[in-house]
């Protein structure tokens, strides 16, 4: 499942449509948002469930996909190795607009995609640390050259060198104007030579190198998650190589028809919280509309809420998402509100009963918790408590159904409204879960 992302850097938004991938790996969708988190946060230190995470990022442009991709890599490698290693999105949205311009002939770049076009793309380039592709990338929480250098190859496509289709189908000519666009040093373009070629046409999937360059590939990458196909019932954690993680990692669907629709999303819950439980980076795919996040009424907060959008009265600015899972809160019947943001160790008995009442049916999930890529600190987007670059995804909203209207800006007309949507698309998976 693919959407295209919603743009936070305060601008505009792009259309938004939802729709399947053509193909398990070629298909090119739109889908973006960001993602950000401090030490503090990030250390797992005070949930319910018990994530890794490194530091939260903000997205400029809609690649909210490959920054729910790096959160994911990272959060599996900071597991495996204790190492935060800061991954350049940058360096994946620069091959993601080339493989765009010569296999699509497009005239504007589309910045959305999904994990299955993530995936291929490290799959051909692997991946690289922030500060040895765009050195300021590390520095900053932002990246302004993503930015700066989409409106250069926009501008380039429409009425520049790559204006032609015969122009785009010159994989050297792309190669030179992307490097130009991205403002890449002479170190960069030599490394992306070396592991390439010069029209970068070389992929790790052929004869690409990855030897004498900054660039790892992912048989390369060290990550560590669990796995319940050994054993259904107990989490074996598997340290393996991010390729591995990548073919065994699979997308879920969250049920939206169909009889016993209740019952079958409490089933698909379940098994988020299982992997939750498990320290999972659980990817979820979900659909935005800022009039239901809540910025004034502390009990709400930093959410996304069917009771803020219902006060608003009417669709806001719209788009899909793509974010890593970080916590949840549920009522018990037993236990009553676990909450979110407190530590239960199930190495602890009376924690672990507290833990196998979440994952029962009659147990009810309120909200879960996101990293996001919209940054930590802004005064336009407030934060879950206590967790700057962090969100709340409540059930009500996530199950909708809400007016889907994709290219609202603020307002609501019969044109562009097109019926109605569940914000929860997907979320992806280790195995066994």
């Amino acid at each position: 499942m693919v959407a295209r992302c919603v743009q936070t850097g305060q601008t505009m938004m792009r259309s938004t449509l939802r729709s399947l991938l053509l193909s398990a790996v070629l298909a090119i969708a739109p889908f973006a948002v960001g993602c950000v988190a401090d030490d503090t946060v990030g250390s797992g230190s005070s949930d319910v469930t018990d994530v890794n995470h490194t530091d939260v990022e903000r997205q400029s442009i809609g690649n909210c996909w490959l920054y729910a991709e790096a959160s994911w890599v990272e959060s599996m490698h900071l597991t495996a190795s204790g190492e935060k290693f800061d991954i350049s999105q940058s360096y994946w949205t620069y091959w993601h607009w080339y493989d765009q311009i010569l296999e699509e002939g497009i005239s504007e770049i589309e910045t959305g995609g999904g994990f299955d076009v993530a995936n291929d793309i490290v799959r051909k380039r692997g991946l690289i640390a922030e500060a040895k592709f765009i050195k300021e990338d590390a520095v900053s929480e932002m990246s302004s050259r993503q930015s700066s250098a989409l409106t250069k190859i926009n501008d380039e496509l429409k009425n520049g060198r790559l204006k032609d289709m015969s122009a785009r189908m010159d994989p050297a000519l792309v190669r030179q104007v992307l490097d130009e666009a991205w403002q890449l040093t002479s170190s960069v373009k030599g490394a992306l030579t070396k592991a390439f070629g010069k029209d970068g046409q070389k992929t790790l999937l052929d004869t690409g190198i990855t030897k004498g360059t900054s660039i790892i590939a992912p048989s390369a990458f060290s990550v560590q998650y669990n796995e319940r196909v050994t054993n259904p019932k107990v989490a074996t954690a598997k340290t393996t190589t991010l390729d591995v993680a990548m073919n065994e990692w699979s997308e879920a669907s969250y049920p939206t028809y169909g009889s016993k629709l209740d019952s079958k999303r409490r089933d698909f819950q379940i098994r988020v919280q299982k992997a939750l439980h498990d320290r999972s980076p659980v990817i979820i795919t979900w659909d935005v509309d800022f009039n239901a996040m809540e910025s004034v009424d502390a009990t709400l907060r930093g959410s996304f809420n069917l009771t803020t959008l219902k006060k608003a009265g009417k669709a806001g600015r719209q788009g899909g998402h793509m974010t890593v899972l970080e916590d949840y809160q549920v009522d018990t019947k037993d236990f009553g509100t676990l909450a979110a943001g407190v530590t239960l160790d199930p190495n602890n008995p009376a924690d672990k009963a507290k833990l196998d009442a979440a994952l029962l049916t009659t147990s009810t999930v309120k909200f879960f918790r996101v990293k996001n890529s919209w940054g930590a600190f802004r005064d336009d987007r407030s934060s879950a408590p206590g967790m700057p670059g962090y969100h709340d995804l409540y059930v009500d909203y996530l199950n909708g159904p809400i007016a889907w209207c994709p290219d609202v800006e603020g307002t609501k007309t019969s044109s562009n409204c097109t019926g109605t949507t569940s914000p929860f698309g997907s979320v992806h998976l280790p195995p066994g879960y």
